[in-house]
């Protein structure tokens, strides 16, 4: 195995791609759903370039974890082979994170991400998207936690309506950096609050 770092993607959990962190050093291995049968034109045209370096898997099985458990399977056999490369796990789910913890005991460089952002060292936060932040997490500490956004989508909309100015990609763009801070975090599929 030439490749340094694996990175397993949960796509029924996170869709978006940048491919500024492939490199030759790099593989992807992207898991999908079997509920997922339609991928987007723009995601293939964009992975296309990257050939070999990436891989995609069609997994029979439906229900909340069935994704979880290939992505263990694989990353299990990745390790059985090279215990001394760097795994990723690109995924919203807190679901993955005993395992990570378990395997963190023994010696293997493993996380999860939330974002691609996350592998680009050079990149943070930036002065404006940190008041975006403080002020969605003022507005959602005075929602009684029954009453707060459940879903991605809605906590989506409900960032966009908060800050006014902001289309579609800027209010995604706070979100993911809400996962990033672990302001929020997905667990089976519902948003769960660390504010």
């Amino acid at each position: 195995m030439n490749f340094e770092r694996y990175i397993l993607v949960d796509y029924e959990n996170v869709q978006n791609f940048s491919g500024d962190f492939i490199d030759e050093n790099t593989k992807l291995i992207i898991l999908l759903g079997e509920n997922q049968k339609k991928l987007p034109a723009e995601l293939i045209e964009k992975t296309q370039p990257w050939g070999a370096a990436v891989e995609w898997h069609a997994v029979p099985g439906k229900g909340k974890n069935a994704l979880d458990f290939f992505i263990a399977y694989f990353l299990g056999f990745f390790i059985a082979m090279a215990a001394d490369k760097e795994y990723i796990i690109y995924s919203k789910d807190t679901g993955y994170d005993p395992l990570i913890r378990y395997l963190s005991t023994r010696n293997i460089r493993i996380r999860r991400i939330v974002s691609f952002k996350e592998l680009d060292k050079t990149t943070g936060i930036d002065t404006n998207e940190t008041e975006d932040l403080e002020r969605v997490r003022e507005n959602l500490q005075k929602v009684p936690a029954n009453k707060r956004p459940k879903t991605k989508k809605s906590l989506r909309g409900h960032v966009k309506t908060l800050l006014k100015s902001k289309n579609d990609d800027d209010a995604q763009k706070v979100v993911e950096d809400m996962f990033i801070v672990k302001m929020v975090y997905e667990e089976n599929g519902h948003i769960k609050y660390a504010l």
